[in-house]
């Protein structure tokens, strides 16, 4: 079967022909060389037969099954070679197909059995390696190299398939033993020296261009093909010596997706045990968030619930160095003991979300080093106009699952991180405020359970604020605390704290975090007067809270901008939700209990105004009169940020009075109905207003109190009094 192959560019004995065919008939008619004879040989075959004839010689010299579909030769400066559809299979699996295949070959080191290529073109070489769950090594390599006691030990390491051994050989297995698991099983090191003895083959160069590389694994409930990776490189063979072999890839290009490799790989002396593999490796920029999507099926078949992590981080370059002895990759321990390798790395600007937060990351350098079986890592960066330093070590090769203590620990030390360059969410304002500190955070290593945390966090001049809210501190500082086998705590203590125009002198408190929830174990906020103590859960999923609160010794005016002035004592339970959107107090549910013993109303115009309106004698009392009461309290039922209450009551010498209706906490505004009793008797009233005399007109008693009906609507601050109506209520004693 032959194929014309004129216009490839890489047949360059095809230019050359007609002189080629000149030479060669020249030196069979002038010279009786064994070099003429031999390629006359060459010529005079038919071309189906020299294929088939290569085809067996290759599958013997291999263990495989090798095909080739055409095959053309040529000759210019040495006996050119074009095979077409190369295929090479084992155990009726196809581990290599190739579209074409050119060779250079010199014809003088062929008569001594040695073969020298010159050059060497493969054109999209597609390579399938096959992974078995239960026999990880392909049962021909198996049977080939393992005797029946060392088949049981084998079985169950994991290993790539590969070509079987020419003539069976005893593996030496060492008893089993704690060790890490080599990169690469020894015995196929062994037998790819083999190989390289066994064929005397120089190459001076090997183009592969477009190839790629696909890993199959052959587990239930059906095989499972992973995504194509796309390769090229130039290989060289260099032969300085018969026991001497230099392996040579330059201009590798590695496709990974999102991940691009470029760079070289060298091994010296491959035959001996002394050679060592030395990689210099680098990407072009690719996004974290693409790779990890890239790499997300693998990563879901050792998660049960597997994460969707968004990392908006681009990596504008990594570089990789890396040595280490060839016979090192088939040893864990040496591996870890003799691998030096450095990567050096560095990113572009960056938006991450924290929250309903966008943190803004500058430009991030990161080092890492294989050091003594260990990976030391130091990433210095600059966010929020401050700087990021971190810093840690774990072990080389990660700890396995059974490890028992499976983290990775690393530093972290922050240095006057701006808040106000946080971008706000909408209808939030910019939060103020500079943090610095030290953390040591461990992270699980399988990613799947929540960090532990020890240090401490400064924060200054702190402000968060938002339409009809603000929270603001002079000074925050918060322990973190990971005790074995606990959750996380957090000691908080806050000085001259304001929350929602409240203004409290000092704030502490301790915070736990469990899986999915915070819980907040105790906390006192300490007012001017008297304290407040809170207590609750929140969890992180629902937004759903519950807290409980109690406070004690309270000075009314300290929560009311000094209108209402008095004892305080307060006591209840929210239980409520944080909306996606503002406001917040729209998602506030629970119960209330106030009380306030005595009260006064020093400031209040708009108690002042109510009182004229239901106490028509008020306008005669002196003006430090009238304004003070026994007694302010009552329950209210909270229903989306609504105050509601059916029993709020205000007594005292003037007068009782009791409240039903509605407080609305968000837009502040009032829509309630009154009665009060003011504690005259209908004669003194007719004096003191006529409107009033016309109404009590109206009555038929002659004695008796006035119980006056009315109607509170509109902004707290200044709302709407309207008198609904009056009537007798009969005393019980007179005076």
């Amino acid at each position: 079967m032959t194929r014309s192959s004129q216009k490839s560019p890489y047949a360059p004995w095809k230019k050359a022909n007609a002189r080629g065919k000149k030479w060669l008939k020249a030196i069979t008619l002038g010279l009786v060389l064994l070099l003429g004879g031999a390629g006359a040989l060459v010529l005079l075959l038919d071309r189906d037969t020299l294929r088939e004839s290569i085809a067996q010689s290759l599958s013997e010299k291999t263990g495989t099954q090798v095909e080739i579909q055409f095959l053309d030769l040529g000759f210019s400066r040495g006996l050119g070679l074009e095979a077409g559809g190369l295929t090479v299979r084992t155990g009726g699996r196809q581990l290599l197909w190739a579209e074409s295949l050119f060779l250079e070959v010199k014809i003088w080191p062929l008569l001594t059995g040695e073969v020298v290529i010159e050059n060497a073109v493969i054109i999209k070489p597609r390579i399938k390696v096959y992974l078995d769950p239960q026999d990880s090594p392909s049962n021909e390599f198996k049977k080939a190299s393992l005797s029946d006691p060392d088949k049981k030990k084998a079985r169950g390491n994991t290993m790539t398939k590969v070509m079987p051994l020419e003539k069976p050989v005893q593996a030496q297995l060492s008893p089993p033993q704690p060790a890490p698991s080599p990169l690469i099983d020894r015995r196929i090191i062994d037998e790819f020296r083999n190989r390289l003895k066994k064929f005397h083959f120089t190459a001076k160069n090997i183009h592969v261009e477009q190839g790629t590389l696909q890993v199959i694994r052959n587990g239930p409930p059906e095989p499972r093909e992973t995504e194509p990776l796309g390769f090229s490189f130039d290989l060289k063979i260099r032969r300085p010596d018969p026991g001497v072999v230099d392996v040579i890839l330059e201009n590798v290009h590695l496709d990974l997706g999102p991940l691009f490799l470029l760079g070289r790989m060298e091994a010296d002396d491959v035959l001996s045990d002394t050679s060592r593999l030395e990689v210099q490796l680098r990407t072009q920029p690719f996004s974290l968030t693409e790779l990890v999507q890239t790499l997300q099926p693998h990563l879901e078949e050792k998660s049960d619930t597997p994460a969707n992590p968004v990392l908006p981080v681009r990596i504008e370059q990594l570089t990789l160095l890396a040595s280490c002895p060839l016979n090192s990759l088939a040893d864990g321990a040496a591996l870890r003991r003799d691998l030096k390798a450095e990567t050096r790395f560095v990113t572009g600007d960056a938006q991450i979300p924290v929250g309903d937060y966008q943190l803004t990351v500058s430009q991030v350098k990161g080092k890492v080093r294989w050091e003594n079986s260990f990976i030391l890592y130091n990433i210095q960066g600059e966010a929020l106009n401050g700087k990021v330093r971190i810093d840690g070590q774990l072990p080389f090769p990660l700890p396995s699952e059974d490890d028992p203590s499976p983290y990775i620990e690393t530093e972290v030390q922050l240095t006057g991180l701006d808040l106000s360059r946080l971008t706000a969410p909408e209808g939030w304002a910019p939060p103020q405020g500079r943090f610095s500190g030290i953390l040591k955070v461990a992270i699980p290593r399988t990613l799947d359970g929540p960090p532990r945390v020890t240090g401490s966090l400064v924060g200054e001049n702190l402000t968060l604020a938002a339409k009809n809210f603000k929270l603001a501190s002079l000074k925050t500082e918060i322990q973190f605390e990971s005790p074995p086998d606990k959750p996380m705590t957090m000691d908080w203590t806050s000085e001259q704290v304001t929350v929602d125009q409240v203004r409290f002198r000092k704030v502490a408190g301790k915070v736990s975090l469990a899986p999915g929830k915070i819980v907040l174990a105790q906390s006192t906020w300490t007012p001017a007067h008297g304290t407040l103590s809170v207590h609750g859960t929140y969890d992180t999923e629902s937004r759903k809270y519950q807290l409980k609160f109690l406070g004690k010794n309270l000075r009314a005016g300290d929560y009311t901008r000094n209108q209402i002035q008095g004892f305080m004592r307060a006591h209840g339970s929210l239980n409520g939700y944080v909306p996606e959107k503002l406001p917040g107090i729209r998602g506030l549910f629970g119960t209330v209990s106030i009380k306030v013993s005595p009260v006064t109303f020093d400031k209040s115009e708009a108690v002042k105004r109510l009182l004229k309106v239901i106490d028509p004698v008020f306008s005669r009392k002196p003006s430090s009169r009238g304004l003070r009461f026994d007694y302010l309290g009552g329950n209210f039922k909270i229903i989306n940020g609504k105050f509601n209450t059916s029993n709020l009551a205000l007594k005292g010498e003037p007068m009782d009075v009791y409240f039903e209706g509605i407080f609305d906490g968000y837009n502040q505004t009032l829509n309630m109905v009154g009665r009060a009793l003011p504690k005259f008797n209908r004669s003194t009233a007719r004096k003191a207003s006529p409107q009033l005399a016309r109404m009590l007109s109206k009555v038929q008693a002659e004695s008796g109190l006035i119980e006056t009906h009315f109607k509170l609507d509109g902004p707290i601050s200044r709302p709407q009094i309207r008198l609904l109506g009056i009537k007798p209520r009969l005393k019980k004693n007179r005076r």
